[in-house]
């Protein structure tokens, strides 16, 4: 893991830099680009994002608990998802991109990624064997609320590379895959936060990558950048 100091003026000018000839394109939101994403090179949905163009909300993609979380919602198994940002500017507006609960694969490239995070869920206890697989590569995180990315009963089989992420956002305490309630031990506000049950889920490939916090105490702190919850 690299830590790369870069004034936070400089991020926000890269990320956020229109042309001053047109106006900007008017914001989509990215569900619905989900929704209607034909099926391309192997992957049940291949969204295929526009350079510049701001994609707002986050995305829901797998199954998930029920309500008082005794057993899955089966109505979406999961699907194999690629997300190709073109150097699109992806709003979370808070939200995460989750994928959860599946053997399926999301990858997500060339995106920046605005006030929100990438999360993978997973789980393969006795009865139960979803466990999701992708990647997360030359993306930029720009505040990225909790984490810029997540891997919660995953592991192997998930590539981080080449991203830069700056200032994460510490939004208090994770909640725990099965519970639903908050750790003491899963602290946010960190760039990568990984699964620390590696005897169960393996561990993932992350290279090359850049974080950065312009709070020089939080900057110094090596678990602000890469920690296993």
């Amino acid at each position: 893991m690299r830590k790369f100091r870069l004034s936070v003026g400089a991020v926000i000018a890269m990320c956020l830099a229109s042309s001053p000839a047109t106006a900007a394109p008017p914001p989509i939101p990215l569900q619905a680009v989900f929704e209607s994403a034909p099926a391309q090179d192997g992957y049940d949905r291949y969204l295929v994002l526009e350079t510049g163009r701001v994609y707002t909300g986050g995305l829901m993609i797998g199954t998930t608990w029920d309500e008082d979380r005794t057993r899955f919602q089966d109505a979406e198994l999961g699907l194999d998802v690629m997300i190709a940002g073109n150097g699109a500017i992806l709003d979370l507006e808070g939200e995460q991109i989750c994928f959860s609960f599946c053997t399926n694969r999301l990858d997500i490239q060339d995106c920046i990624v605005l006030n929100g995070g990438v999360r993978f869920v997973g789980d393969n206890s006795v009865d139960v064997r979803r466990v999701p697989a992708g990647s997360v590569r030359y993306c930029t995180f720009y505040r990225p609320e909790e984490y810029a990315v997540r891997l919660m009963g995953a592991g192997a089989g998930v590539l981080c590379e080449r991203n830069l992420v700056v200032d994460p956002v510490d939004t208090g305490q994770d909640v725990m895959i099965w519970t639903g309630i908050t750790g003491n031990n899963l602290p946010t506000g960190l760039a990568f936060g990984l699964s620390i049950q590696t005897g169960a889920f393996g561990l993932p490939d992350v290279r090359d990558n850049w974080t950065y916090h312009a709070d020089p105490r939080a900057n110094e702190d090596p678990l602000r950048h890469f920690g296993f919850l």
